[in-house]
């Protein structure tokens, strides 16, 4: 802990580090939840484009002497991540400077580095808060969680439980079945491995109670936990409570976060800068960032809607 004999004069010489260290000190505090969710991009553009390319249909029989028939990939869904710059920052007076018997720049710096945190954690979630919102529609039209995503080689397909439930034995094996369905856009399997249950708060020990153990939850006969016993995949057992979840009964499954299209691009990571307002002899302190997430694809996760 940074305490007030650790800044043995408010030179700014000594103090703009002092004052770094704690703003940097409370914005690392706790590891990042959206970072095991997203796909971790830099960025060195003002803008990041994607656009879907299709692959293939199945290879058809070809006869004897016949020639090969040449198929061509379809253009897919386009998306344009625009980073946007976050600042934030306070002023300090000569005067409180010079009698801060209370900490009050370090109380300050303290709560910049939290306002970062929580501004990127906010803004993470904010997608899946919305995610099945159709006011709020990805690249293809409809939300990031969907019983009818439009396929651009025809028809549709979902990743939206269309029953709301609580996650139990039934509705995670619906979510986990739902996902292994999945057909890519020319209509042949995905086979994406689900790998995480993410949960609210509010579901955090059913969670635990649905995936932690080697026995069924749901009953006192001697059958195994069937999740952890997948078919040609490997086991489903990891689950994480993200707590900037709003909706207490929504949850998620996803596949590793590489096998999705959720994308984050920092632009420019979290820093400080410092100045001197000349008039009154204030100091001023800032943190600015820049940077953009969304999806751009529904591949590699499911949701399941509140009860």
């Amino acid at each position: 802990m940074l305490v007030r004999q650790s800044l043995p004069d408010l030179n700014l010489t000594s103090m703009l580090p002092a004052i770094d260290e704690v703003v940097m000190g409370k914005y690392n505090q706790y590891p990042p939840q959206f970072q095991s969710i997203y796909r971790m991009k830099s960025s060195t553009r003002g803008i990041e484009q994607t656009t879907e390319v299709t692959g293939f249909g199945t290879i058809p029989v070809v006869g004897e002497g016949v020639g090969v028939r040449f198929d061509t990939p379809l253009p897919g869904f386009r998306k344009t991540y625009l980073h946007l710059q976050y600042g934030l920052g306070f002023k300090v007076t000569k005067i409180a400077r010079d009698d801060d018997q209370f900490g009050v720049v370090v109380k300050l710096a303290a709560e910049l580095g939290k306002s970062a945190h929580e501004t990127r954690e906010v803004t993470a979630a904010y997608n899946f808060n919305r995610g099945f919102d159709p006011t709020f529609p990805g690249p293809d039209g409809v939300p990031l969680f969907s019983t009818a995503h439009p396929l651009v080689g025809g028809g549709v397909q979902s990743n939206m439980l269309a029953i709301a439930a609580d996650p139990d034995v039934d509705s995670i094996r619906a979510i986990l079945t739902l996902m292994r369905r999945t057909v890519n856009h020319r209509g042949l399997r995905q086979r994406i491995v689900p790998k995480t249950l993410i949960l609210p708060p509010e579901l955090e020990f059913v969670g635990a109670e649905q995936l932690g153990g080697d026995t069924r939850p749901d009953t006192a006969n001697r059958a195994i936990n069937a999740f952890k016993r997948r078919s040609g995949m490997p086991s489903f057992e990891s689950w994480a409570v993200w707590e900037y979840l709003n909706d207490p009964h929504a949850w998620f499954v996803e596949a590793d976060p590489e096998e999705t299209e959720l994308r984050w691009y920092d632009r420019e990571k979290f820093n400080t800068v410092h100045g001197i307002d000349f008039l009154s002899r204030s100091l001023m302190t800032a943190g600015w960032m820049r940077f953009s997430c969304g999806w751009n694809g529904f591949f590699g996760i499911a949701g399941a809607p509140s009860a």
